[in-house]
């Protein structure tokens, strides 16, 4: 496996230079960025060659951009019932893609659908599933994996329906991001990973604390990491592991603390695949 970063809560604190910078240092051999509405170096009026700079950027400190996400699909929701919402989501997933595909990056994380009062579950089901349809189709002809995440907004909340989802879809270019932390709060991470198993080309990796009914940073929450890990290693998944460190203060000390205490915890996550493996 490869040790990732997103910029989730580094940007716009930092500028993309200084946030590949720290990374780079920090051991990680890649990281996530972020579409963002307005602010940082990758928005919804990101140009090719803009993403293409910011992409070299990367390259020239030999950090590799796997995915590409954004948070706005929580509100333009893929499977909303207002069709104009439901538009200005595919018309942001669309622009993700052709920014992946200039930047090099092979998979964009997508969530898949909101369900709330105002849309019922079984359309918003259906809604998805026709949005996400034709993005995959978009998506393969530019080279590009749509990955949709586990997230925890009353949509796809277990793992059978979160496979069950994608299989009807059946589409190559339509795959999972695994989520570990959004997991925790509706079941157990280890049950996801056995039952989406090669469908996972990208993994989020955070940590969830029921008592404290918020996420936390890794290795101080609920999960059980030795289980969950050997679920992955029997994939076997060999991708990127994507930390999304929780924090809500920024500064610039507490930061680089950040950045270099999420990639010890991960090479120490990682030791457990590789004892496993040993023995």
């Amino acid at each position: 496996m490869k040790k990732g970063l997103s910029d989730a809560v580094f940007i716009p604190d930092w500028d993309t230079g200084k946030f590949l910078s720290e990374a780079k240092k920090a051991g990680f051999e890649g990281v996530e960025l972020n579409i963002r509405e307005a602010e940082g170096d990758l928005t919804l009026n990101t140009a090719p060659a803009e993403a293409r700079a910011v992409a070299r950027m990367a390259e020239e400190l030999d950090l590799e951009l796997p995915t590409l996400t954004t948070g706005l699909l929580n509100h333009y929701s893929l499977s909303s019932g207002d069709h104009a919402l439901r538009a200005r989501g595919e018309e942001i997933a669309s622009h993700m893609i052709e920014i992946a595909s200039e930047m090099g990056t092979k998979v964009v994380q997508l969530v898949p659908g909101v369900v709330t009062t105002e849309t019922c579950y079984d359309e918003a089901y259906s809604l998805a599933q026709e949005t996400l349809s034709r993005l995959a189709t978009r998506a393969s002809s530019c080279n590009v994996t749509i990955a949709i995440e586990n997230v925890c907004n009353k949509f796809l909340p277990s793992a059978l329906e979160f496979t069950r989802f994608l299989d009807e879809i059946n589409h190559p270019s339509l795959q999972a991001y695994f989520d570990n932390g959004n997991a925790l709060v509706t079941g157990f991470p280890e049950h996801y990973v056995s039952l989406l198993g090669t469908r996972i080309v990208a993994m989020h990796l955070k940590d969830y604390r029921a008592n404290a009914g918020d996420f936390v940073p890794i290795l101080e929450g609920d999960t059980n990491w030795p289980v969950m890990m050997k679920a992955i290693n029997d994939i076997p998944y060999t991708g990127y592991v994507i930390a999304t460190p929780p924090y809500k203060y920024a500064c610039g000390a507490c930061l680089e603390h950040l950045v270099n205490s999420t990639s010890a915890n991960l090479t120490a996550i990682f030791a457990l695949t590789e004892n496993q493996i040993i023995q």
